[in-house]
């Protein structure tokens, strides 16, 4: 005779008012980790705390102020994951400083996905991220570079860096072409030379060694232009007297 197994006891739910911000943006943080921030929602977020969805609300008006305050705290974790030495020469600050944002965006996708998407969402997540491109736009104008000169290769570094690892995001995903491109190419004939490379490559093109081909010149091209501009200084003073 087999026995009826015993009713489950209801999980007891938290009282009200004993959880603090802080345990809900925890709770926020971990389950955007473990799904996306397209699966958060407040009732998801209640289920997981135990706590009534009134709780979260107490503290969050919105799923979007809620991101809002993620976003803040994903800002003043890049600023301390991202700590590099401001004494070393420019190009090295830069070749640092966007190896670690680049791996930090593969290795870290809601840190990512907080900067690049919600960063902008609040005047505290505004204010943070001003505050570290200024200090790197600090080192470049120190090193020569006129203010927009400074801000145009931030921008170029920046936008190469966190396109590079949203492509590589999208591979590791399966969605981009994982293709070689050297040969053979039997079936492609029209491809002069793609055949000729001397090793494979991904079509894709979001392997290390791209991003650090795509960084070091882009650093000769500054320090070309460095140079340029300092040559021309002396003629641009002696013009203006």
């Amino acid at each position: 005779m087999s026995s009826t197994p015993a009713p489950q006891t209801p999980r007891k739910r938290r009282a009200r008012g004993s959880i603090s911000a802080a345990e809900i943006l925890e709770g926020a943080y971990e389950l955007a980790s473990e799904e996306s921030l397209e699966a958060l929602s407040m009732p998801r977020l209640a289920q997981r705390l135990d706590v009534g969805v009134t709780s979260i609300y107490w503290y969050f008006r919105s799923k979007d102020e809620l991101l809002d305050t993620l976003a803040e705290r994903a800002m003043a974790e890049f600023d301390r994951r991202i700590d590099i030495p401001d004494d070393l020469p420019w190009d090295e600050y830069l070749r640092r400083y966007f190896r670690k944002q680049r791996r930090m965006f593969r290795e870290h996708e809601l840190l990512c996905d907080l900067i690049v998407l919600r960063s902008s969402g609040t005047p505290e997540a505004h204010r943070l991220s001003a505050e570290r491109i200024d200090r790197v736009l600090q080192l470049l104008v120190a090193a020569g570079f006129p203010p927009d000169a400074a801000m145009n290769a931030y921008a170029a570094l920046s936008v190469f860096t966190r396109g590079s690892a949203a492509l590589a995001r999208i591979s590791d995903d399966g969605a981009a072409v994982a293709e070689p491109t050297a040969g053979p190419f039997e079936e492609a004939p029209r491809l002069r030379v793609l055949g000729q490379l001397e090793r494979p490559q991904l079509l894709a093109m979001t392997g290390d060694e791209e991003f650090e081909f795509g960084l070091e010149n882009t650093l000769r091209g500054l320090r070309a232009l460095l140079q340029d501009l300092l040559a021309d200084e002396p003629c641009t003073r002696a013009a203006a007297r």
